[in-house]
């Protein structure tokens, strides 16, 4: 077995934690995308309310007014 000694100051409050490098490379793509969603979400938000602003949103009775 193989021991390796972390420096305190590494360690603050406890915080540390250590997992697989490729579980880590998930969590980044992951954090990633969901930051990339984040601002997509944020942006047609924006867009909506300066539509609702304009009075440019189109209102329909039904589904078969989306034609």
């Amino acid at each position: 077995m193989v021991t390796i000694t972390i420096p305190k100051k590494l360690i603050k409050n406890d915080d540390l934690v250590i997992i697989p490098r490729k579980e880590y490379e998930k969590f980044l793509k992951l954090q990633t995308q969901r930051e990339w969603e984040e601002k997509d979400t944020d942006e047609a938000i924006r867009v909506f309310k300066k539509e609702k602003r304009e009075n440019k949103l189109l209102k329909i009775k039904s589904l078969a007014g989306l034609k």
